[in-house]
């Protein structure tokens, strides 16, 4: 499968971690920045970056990271198409995509360790949107229509080039 990933620097360390963890899976991950510890990276960036290749269908899901996630979900939940979700387990992790059908996992580098995050990226990955059993057709009918309508809200995201300062 292919996944894009951003980060900024202070979530470098687990984007690394993760995206070397999926790439021994034989996953292709797409890296929209940042490439190295050596300058702040501005958050918004990334996360117009991130929505940039889910919209020209680049790939179907993104993992994002940063110091809490807050703020890459934040940025990249920001345009349509995108529905950017902060989690910290990985029982959010699956049911932020069996709910939501979030396409990007956004986590938090000093709230969620590098395998804690492979673990959170293996159950996003591997997680189904309406995967649920039991749950009646009329929950799961608005389940779909919630995600339509959130996913419709936002600007189109544009080229963005990494910013640092």
């Amino acid at each position: 499968m292919k996944i894009v990933m951003g980060s900024v620097v202070k979530g470098f360390t687990l984007k690394s971690a993760i995206r070397r963890h999926l790439e021994a899976q034989g996953h292709e991950v797409i890296d929209v920045g940042c490439h190295d510890m050596d300058r702040f990276v501005k958050f918004p960036c990334i996360g117009e970056r991130i929505a940039g290749a889910l919209a020209r269908g680049e790939a179907k899901l993104a993992i994002s990271c940063c110091g809490s996630g807050t703020g890459a979900s934040i940025a990249a939940g920001k345009f349509a198409g995108v529905c950017a979700v902060s989690c910290e387990s990985v029982a959010t992790a699956r049911l932020c995509r069996v709910v939501n059908d979030a396409n990007v996992l956004c986590l938090g580098e000093a709230v969620v360790s590098p395998e804690l995050g492979c673990q959170m990226a293996d159950a996003f990955l591997g997680t189904e949107f309406r995967d649920a059993e039991g749950i009646p057709e009329a929950v799961l009918d608005f389940w779909t229509a919630a995600r339509d309508e959130l996913m419709a809200r936002g600007a189109k995201p544009g080229p963005r080039e990494i910013e640092t300062l």
